[in-house]
């Protein structure tokens, strides 16, 4: 007896096709299939396409780069294939599909995720950092993260989750609001001035022509929000220090390195009440100082500050080997990039330094395993994120000293540290002029040294007039 054959089934079923989200293509999206074809340049080619969007003036903006559509596991997605080249990306996409057989999902980076027309404030600023690491001229990853966190505080001030809501009026609309908190806090109007400029300044950085050009070519063109934004600044010319708080600080600082034995004993309650006082009733995070005991960290800081004009972060990061020594015995600093160090403006200066200096600081190494001039290691946070400070403490200390013999004693958002290198510019742009200034204190440009120091240079004698009597 003949029984009819029934249909064969097949071995396995299809899964239903999904598609990436947000997906242009919608229900015009096809399967691909697997194909003889699919191992060829050929193949590829004709599957290439590129994205759109529409501009701030509806405007359809194509991007550069060509995407292609790719299948794996019963998923489609769009990826982007980094080339405006279509040969190019033909052939980085057969490589890419070779890899996603293999590999699956995980071949496809996070990189080539396409980069939305809009992207949220946190989808911006990371693509920022990406390009940043492509720069010409990189800046450095405490200036990327300066620009950012200052960029964010834009962005919060003005009401914004998204990039595509920052115009020129939303960044109008938060500097008015940083002005009218900073008055209610009662801060004076120079100080909110510059702080303004300054936060505007860092942001428009994440901005430039060299960043805006990189994120175009990733497939993220942006427009400058921050074009005709006023940035000024107010710069106050220094003023050197007066001879006697000079001379108490040469005075008293071998009691900062061997330790004062009439300084008064830490009072904990008192500190906390007098911390909450100066810093509107948060807690200290810190113990009191105890300047009976010795702080050699503390004492070279000082000397390097006021006898070599570094910046806190040079001294932080100061070693043994910046000390050079000719065949006549003179003694040189030399500023170099190190491998958690590079000086600002990336240019290497030299300093000719008195011979008695660099005796007074290597009188006090007693470490001789670390390469730091004030002792210790490298912190983790520094190796970890490329900048931030060794010695928190020691900076700490040394500004502490410093206000008890009136370095900025009232100046409640002051820097001690950083005015004994103004005052080291300061007496170099009057012995010595202002060129001799900005080499050694490391401007990149004289404008910025006679901003701040050509008030302090020596004025000729004038001779020239003859007045009859």
């Amino acid at each position: 007896m003949n029984i009819p054959h029934e249909p064969q089934k097949p071995a396995t079923e299809h899964n239903i096709d999904k598609c990436q989200v947000n997906d242009k293509t919608g229900k015009t999206a096809k399967r691909l299939r697997i194909r003889s074809g699919e191992g060829t340049v050929a193949f590829w080619k004709n599957r290439l396409f590129r994205n759109s969007y529409r501009d701030r003036d509806g405007k359809t903006v194509e991007i550069p780069e060509y995407y292609v559509r790719m299948r794996y596991d019963g998923v489609t997605k769009r990826v982007r294939l980094h080339s405006s080249d279509k040969d190019k990306a033909a052939d980085d996409a057969l490589m890419l599909s070779e890899r996603l057989s293999r590999e699956g999902w995980s071949a496809v980076t996070s990189g080539q995720a396409r980069l939305p027309s809009s992207p949220t404030i946190e989808e911006f600023c990371e693509a920022y950092r990406n390009a940043a690491s492509s720069m010409e001229n990189r800046p450095r990853p405490i200036s990327v993260a300066l620009y950012l966190r200052h960029f964010r505080q834009i962005c919060t001030l003005a009401g914004v989750s998204h990039l595509r809501e920052l115009t020129p009026d939303a960044v109008e609309r938060a500097r008015d609001r940083y002005r009218a908190q900073a008055r209610e806090n009662g801060r004076p109007e120079p100080g909110i001035q510059n702080s303004l400029g300054i936060i505007v300044r860092n942001a428009a950085a994440c901005f430039s022509k060299e960043a805006r050009a990189i994120l175009a070519r990733q497939g993220l063109p942006v427009e400058n929000p921050f074009a005709g934004i006023k940035r000024s600044q107010k710069i106050d010319p220094v003023t050197a220090l007066d001879a006697e708080t000079v001379a108490r600080i040469w005075k008293e600082l071998p009691l900062l390195r061997d330790g004062d034995p009439s300084a008064e004993a830490p009072n904990r309650e008192k500190f906390s009440r007098a911390y909450r006082k100066a810093h509107e009733g948060r807690k200290a995070r810190w113990m009191p100082i105890d300047f009976r005991q010795p702080h050699p960290d503390a004492y070279c800081a000082i000397l390097l500050g006021l006898g070599t004009g570094l910046r806190a972060n040079e001294i932080d990061k100061a070693r043994w080997n910046w000390f050079k020594f000719d065949s006549k015995g003179d003694c040189f600093l030399e500023i170099s990039e190190e491998s958690d160090f590079k000086p600002k403006g990336g240019t290497m200066r030299l300093i000719r330094i008195p011979r008695e200096l660099f005796d007074a600081l290597a009188q006090t190494r007693t470490d001789k395993i670390s390469p730091y001039v004030l002792g210790g290691k490298a912190s983790a946070s520094v190796e970890k994120h490329g900048w931030g400070y060794r010695c928190r403490e020691t900076l700490r200390v040394v500004n502490a000293w410093l206000r008890v013999r009136g370095v900025e004693t009232n100046e409640q958002r002051g820097n001690p540290l950083h005015r004994l290198r103004k005052q080291f510019g300061s007496e170099v742009a009057t012995g010595f002029g202002l060129f001799a200034a900005q080499k050694l204190l490391g401007h990149s440009s004289p404008t910025v040294t006679a901003k701040y120091y050509a008030a302090q240079t020596d004025l000729p004698v004038l001779t020239h007039l003859r007045i009859a009597k």
